[in-house]
Order: C-alpha cells, then sequence, then structure tokens
C-alpha cells in the first residue's frame, strides 16, 4: 500500500513539482459536489464495501482515483443544495439538463398548446359541401338584390347612371348595349330613356362614333370584310343607317387590300402543302372573313402568280 507521497506521485506519474495532496484535495472536492449524479463505482465507492464512505488512496485496485467523501449528514446536505443551485443555473429547472429551457417546462409546454390551439381551429371549422356552398351563395346573392332594389327605389336616376357610367368605364358600348344592362338590373323604360338621353347629350354615348370605331378597330384586328362588319355592327345594337354610314370607309381597294394580306399570309404557313389544298384553305379563310367568292378567287389567282 503506497502511503509516502514520492510513492503516491510515482504511482501516479504526476511531476516533481505537483503535490499529491493537492491533488487528493481537488478530488474529494469535486466528489462532494457531484457525487449525487456520479454511480458509486465512479465515485470510489463499492456498494457491498462497508467502508465505502472512508477516501481510497490514489491508485486503489478495482477503484478510480477518486477520494469519496462520507454521504450522510450536514455534507451531504451541503452538497445536494450546491448541485441544486448549479443545475437550476444551468437550466432554469431543478432536475437539470433533461428539463432545461429546450424540455417540456418552456419550449416544449409552449410548442404543444400552440399546436393544441391550431388543431382545435381546425377541427371546428366544418367543411361544407356543394349543397351548402351553393345556398350561402344564394343567400348572398338575395341580399345584394335586396340592396339594389332599396337604392332603385330609393333614388331609381341615380341608380341608372351609376351603372351607365360603371359600363362605359370599362370599354366603349352603344345605347341599345348600355339599354340592355340596365333591363337586367331592373330598370324602369322611362328612367332608361331619361338616363340615357342625358348621356347622349353629354358625349358619353355616340353610337355614330362607336360604330367608326369598331370599324377600324374590326379591320386592323380581323381582317373582316364590309359584310362581315355589318353583322358585327348589328350584333352590337347599332342601327342600319348608321352602320351603313361606319362602312363608308371600307371602300372596294382598302377590302381587295386586307384580303390580299391574309391570304399571303396564309400561303406562307401552306409552303409544303400541294396547290389544290393550298386553294382550298385559303378560300375558307377569306370566305369565312366575309370576302364575296368574285374577290375571294381574284386574289388566290394573284398569290399564286406571285408565288410561281
Amino acid at each position: 500500500m503506497l502511503s509516502r507521497p514520492d510513492d503516491v506521485r510515482q504511482s501516479l506519474g504526476l511531476p516533481d513539482f505537483v503535490d499529491p495532496v493537492d491533488v487528493g484535495e481537488a478530488s474529494l472536492a469535486a466528489s462532494q459536489t457531484w457525487g449525487d449524479e456520479r454511480p458509486a463505482t465512479a465515485r470510489g465507492l463499492s456498494t457491498g464495501d462497508p467502508a465505502a464512505g472512508v477516501a481510497r488512496p490514489f491508485g486503489s485496485a478495482g477503484h478510480e482515483s477518486r477520494f469519496a467523501g462520507d454521504d450522510s449528514g450536514d455534507n451531504a446536505s451541503a452538497r445536494s443544495g450546491r448541485a441544486g443551485r448549479r443545475r437550476q443555473g444551468r437550466g432554469g429547472s431543478a432536475s437539470g439538463y433533461g428539463q432545461s429551457s429546450f424540455g417540456t417546462s418552456s419550449f416544449g409546454a409552449s410548442s404543444s398548446g400552440v399546436g393544441a390551439r391550431s388543431g382545435a381551429k381546425r377541427k371546428a371549422k366544418k367543411q361544407l359541401t356543394w349543397a351548402e356552398k351553393a345556398e350561402r351563395r344564394e343567400k348572398r346573392a338575395a341580399a345584394r338584390r335586396e340592396a339594389e332594389a332599396a337604392e332603385r327605389e330609393k333614388d331609381p336616376i341615380g341608380y341608372a347612371r351609376e351603372i351607365v357610367l360603371t359600363q362605359l368605364t370599362a370599354m366603349p358600348r352603344s345605347r341599345s348595349q348600355l339599354a340592355d344592362k340596365l333591363r337586367e338590373k331592373e330598370v324602369s323604360e322611362d328612367v332608361i330613356d331619361v338616363v340615357l338621353d342625358r348621356m347622349e347629350d353629354v358625349g358619353l354615348v355616340d353610337d355614330e362614333a362607336y360604330a367608326a370605331m369598331l370599324v377600324r378597330s374590326k379591320l386592323a384586328s380581323r381582317g373582316l370584310a364590309r359584310r362581315a362588319l355589318r353583322q358585327e355592327l348589328k350584333r352590337k345594337g347599332i342601327d342600319d343607317d348608321v352602320a351603313t354610314v361606319a362602312l363608308e370607309q371600307v371602300d372596294d381597294d382598302v377590302e381587295r387590300e386586307q384580303a390580299l394580306v391574309l391570304a399571303r399570309k396564309k400561303m406562307v404557313t401552306m409552303s409544303r402543302l400541294d396547290e389544290p389544298t393550298q386553294t382550298r384553305r385559303v378560300a375558307g379563310l377569306l370566305a369565312r372573313k366575309g370576302y364575296s367568292g368574285e374577290l375571294v378567287w381574284s386574289v388566290i389567282r394573284q398569290v399564286q402568280e406571285e408565288a410561281s
């Protein structure tokens, strides 16, 4: 058994300037502080040894090089108190690392509470069926119609004027189109005439200007002939006399030039097809645009001659 400091230093391999007594005291202090968190064998104690509370010398067989103190009395109370304070300082909880701020004491409880609340909200929200959704839309539409009816009865002219201005803000419209919209809103014919007459007086509704603009737009964008343009004006509610005046800007030369543009563009896309197929497809295109048969065949012959 080693008893002298020199023998202890030699057995542990300590340098000459290290005192084994200092090492023993440091080990004893550590065992007093952390003894309750380490197993008995790690503290230098043996569960079956009646002298477990006795400090073992360095290098003893079957144990680590530690000093173990008595776990009873005031020393045990002091050690447990110091250990508890250290654990509270580390984790904010008396249970140490296992229940720190990332445990159930704060973060876990908060997360579970948020999850429970969100789950309760999801469960509380009822999934509507198609019939219930349709019924809800119908109720909203009925409420809107009731509000419009109340406003219409309160100020019918102002109600109709707002509808007309809203329609004209979106795009130009003819008098017939505006009248149809007011009828959809259940506006009386007398109010319709009063409001639209006033709109014509201030220049917000002008069928002649609208027809001329529509002819120019459809001719440039779609290449329509005069016959197709007249049908388009009729569909918009333009009178025949107003349509005739608007179509005067499209003469025979303009119509032929527009047909040539369409035919040449179509021929470019059919360069690999045979001539009968090209003729048939160009003729169908010009006929759908409203061009007469005589003009269609004249344009096709000219385009084919240019291609050859």
